[in-house]
């Protein structure tokens, strides 16, 4: 990926409204591997629930969505794409000189019948536990529609209230659900390799796939500090990309 410098008035415009769009951003080359590993993921979640019996696993539902934890330490595409510069110049533009790289995951909607998901913060699932707010880059693996379930978001001018609040958990999908209201949020119509920043507090949500194909996306967490739980210890994971606004050389892969 080129590298995409911000400019004053794209990071006015995330600080108001805690969304940014960055259009068709991504290569051919990264938009292949990112389909390949995930792929190669979704095929690990399938065989992991037809081990156990399982049709549901955590936010994951059989045959109508998944979510897919891909670590990079076990792909190299991944650890080149995740400490590129081009994605951490995009995340230290919106967080300041300190950058750490939290979480990592796809999400995959298969056709026809693919899941919505509830309107949430990405705060809300560290549970309640105090952070620093975090911002998540959200990357279309394949164009996205209305028609298979894209991404909404609810601009920070139009949220009920500030800041984080507490989510309830819906029983039924796993989702945690921290608004209800009439608000149907802006549909975020991309093309893929495209990329949409979004803070932690910002409120989105995805609708259903009718669609007769997959709708991939990948998602890439970086918060300005280590997010532990309320023992002390990290959270998920804390790896250093640029401190005091210095590169810092990525763990080894």
């Amino acid at each position: 990926m080129t590298r995409v410098p911000l400019t004053d008035y794209q990071v006015a415009e995330f600080r108001r409204e805690g969304y940014l769009v960055l259009p068709a951003v991504l290569t051919a080359d990264e938009l292949a591997g990112l389909r390949a590993e995930c792929e190669r993921r979704l095929t690990e979640m399938v065989a992991t629930m037809d081990a156990v019996g399982a049709q549901t696993l955590g936010l994951s539902h059989r045959d109508r969505r998944y979510f897919l934890h891909a670590p990079y330490q076990d792909s190299p595409f991944l650890h080149r794409f995740l400490f590129d510069d081009a994605m951490v110049d995009i995340a230290a533009s919106l967080l300041g000189p300190d950058v750490y790289l939290f979480l990592e995951l796809f999400v995959v909607k298969p056709p026809e019948v693919g899941m919505p998901m509830a309107w949430h913060q990405d705060g809300g699932y560290v549970m309640g536990h105090p952070h620093d707010p975090y911002i998540s880059l959200w990357v279309a693996l394949d164009d996205m529609t209305v028609a298979n379930g894209t991404l909404c978001v609810l601009p920070r001018s139009r949220q009920p209230q500030p800041g984080s609040v507490t989510h309830m958990k819906d029983r039924w999908t796993n989702d945690l659900v921290g608004y209800d209201g009439p608000d149907p949020g802006d549909a975020l119509e991309v093309p893929a390799g495209s990329i949409v920043a979004m803070a932690s507090t910002t409120f989105h949500r995805t609708g259903e796939n009718h669609s007769a194909a997959a709708r991939r996306a990948f998602l890439a967490s970086y918060s300005p500090t280590p997010i532990t739980g309320p023992d002390g210890t990290l959270w998920n994971f804390a790896d250093p990309c640029r401190l005091d606004g210095r590169r810092v050389a990525p763990p080894a892969g």
